[in-house]
């Protein structure tokens, strides 16, 4: 039997559709095990807004209807995950001086760290975000410094005279945090937590060896493109981007007269995001939905269409990343996730125009399904649906839930649990990440 506390409940908003997934942690397996899956269609969150209130309130109750009907649970917390342009990530630093009786080196007096005084030094990073108008969806712990040298994940129970933590928080209006927020409460459901749909979907589709080495994480979704980097495990960087698969497909509509839905049909069929790849010699016929009428398509015109948008967004995001000074930790390249990047020469694009390795993500093999006491429709529904990669930001939601650094943020910030867990000295190389760090903000 699974103890109650050990099951989880996400719900995820695209632009789409609304997912709602129950699951918990296997200790011995090592895997995350999905009790049940609703998927609710709607666009009502379109672009990371909410367009229609009603519509999508009545998607989240049909999601989650689905979901605790077919995992056999009842839940009234949920953890959320979203995206939205409006969305800021940021890194920080904060130091504490640590007051107290014990000698610590250097003729300077301090104390064994508490929880408080790591919740005090996060919860102040949070507290400013009031001054901007804005609300924190998640804080990312990336690191703690003993008297500015020693280097440790977590420092309760430490002596030190000196506290320094680093972290990434990422934040959105205080008025668009609320009215997310009342969707859930207008569902009889408490938030708790919040996830940004970019952090969750990395936990999907990074390996920790990625992740530890230096990657660039980039999910284009139809309307919306979500930016991770992280470097020694740590998140660096985070950004929403409001363009999206669909900008593509009103590119080509615009361009050869067509419909959106014969534009989308277009380039999944013929469609190059590199038009170095495509012969300039090969043309086709379409003919059009609506009309008794054909269109000859160049394909390589084509090609030019599609390489122009995803060039431009491609742009956005390296040029940020070389002007914050991060292009440097991107060891293990790009990893690509999303409906929007499941582009013909996409990945070559990548390549040859900002020269970094590029790998389209992967199926997880960690996540699999529970199936004591489930009927074998719902196993093999269920089995189905984790073998679609267009599920992989709720699956990721449910795995970051699950996650040591999710467990570790919330020990900094709630002090919820005990333990120490040492990253260990890293000598020179512990100063320069810190001044590098600071060279960010």
């Amino acid at each position: 039997m699974i103890p109650d506390s050990d099951i989880h409940a996400v719900i995820h908003l695209s632009s789409t559709a609304v997912y709602t997934i129950v699951g918990y942690f296997d200790v011995h397996h090592k895997k995350t095990q999905v009790m049940g899956l609703g998927i609710a269609k709607t666009d009502a969150f379109f672009g990371g807004q909410i367009v229609n209130r009603e519509h999508l309130l009545s998607a989240i109750h049909k999601s989650v209807r689905e979901a605790i009907d077919m995992a056999g649970v009842q839940v009234s917390y949920v953890g959320l995950s979203f995206a939205s342009p409006s969305m800021k990530g940021e890194n920080g630093i904060h130091d504490k001086i640590i007051t107290g009786q014990q000698p610590t080196g250097g003729g300077k007096l301090g104390r064994k760290i508490t929880h408080d005084d790591v919740r005090d030094i996060l919860n102040e990073a949070k507290a400013r975000l009031g001054q901007k108008e804005h609300k924190d969806v998640q804080l990312c712990q990336q690191r703690f410094w003993l008297n500015d040298d020693q280097d440790a994940k977590e420092v309760v129970g430490m002596l030190a005279s000196k506290l320094t933590a680093s972290y990434h928080l990422v934040s959105v209006p205080s008025m668009f945090y609320a009215q997310i927020k009342d969707l859930l409460t207008s569902n009889s459901l408490e938030v708790h937590p919040m996830f940004f749909d970019g952090i969750a979907s990395s936990e999907y589709a990074l390996s920790a060896d990625e992740k530890q080495r230096g990657v660039c994480f980039i999910d284009i979704g139809a309307a919306l493109t979500k930016v991770c980097l992280y470097q020694e495990g740590v998140l660096l960087y985070s950004r929403c981007l409001p363009v999206g698969g669909q900008l593509v497909d009103m590119d080509i509509a615009s361009t050869l007269g067509l419909t959106l839905l014969e534009a989308e049909s277009l380039k999944k069929h013929h469609g190059s995001a590199n038009a170095t790849k495509q012969s300039k010699s090969d043309f086709i016929t379409l003919k059009k939905r609506h009309h008794d009428s054909e269109l000859t398509v160049h394909l390589y015109k084509l090609a030019s269409v599609i390489e122009a948008r995803y060039l431009a967004l491609l742009h956005e995001i390296f040029d940020e990343l070389t002007d914050r000074g991060l292009d440097q930790f991107m060891d293990m390249g790009v990893v690509l996730a999303g409906g929007g990047a499941d582009m013909r020469d996409l990945s070559s694009l990548i390549e040859r125009q900002f020269g970094v390795s590029v790998r389209q993500m992967d199926i997880n093999t960690k996540v699999s399904v529970h199936t004591q006491m489930m009927s074998d429709e719902n196993i093999g529904l269920l089995k189905t649906h984790l073998s679609d990669p267009k599920l992989h930001s709720i699956l990721g939601a449910l795995m970051y839930y699950q996650s040591e650094q999710y467990a570790r943020d919330e020990r900094g910030q709630f002090g919820e649990m005990d333990g120490l867990g040492l990253f260990g000295r890293i000598g020179k190389r512990c100063q320069s990440w810190l001044d590098k760090l600071k060279e960010l903000l």
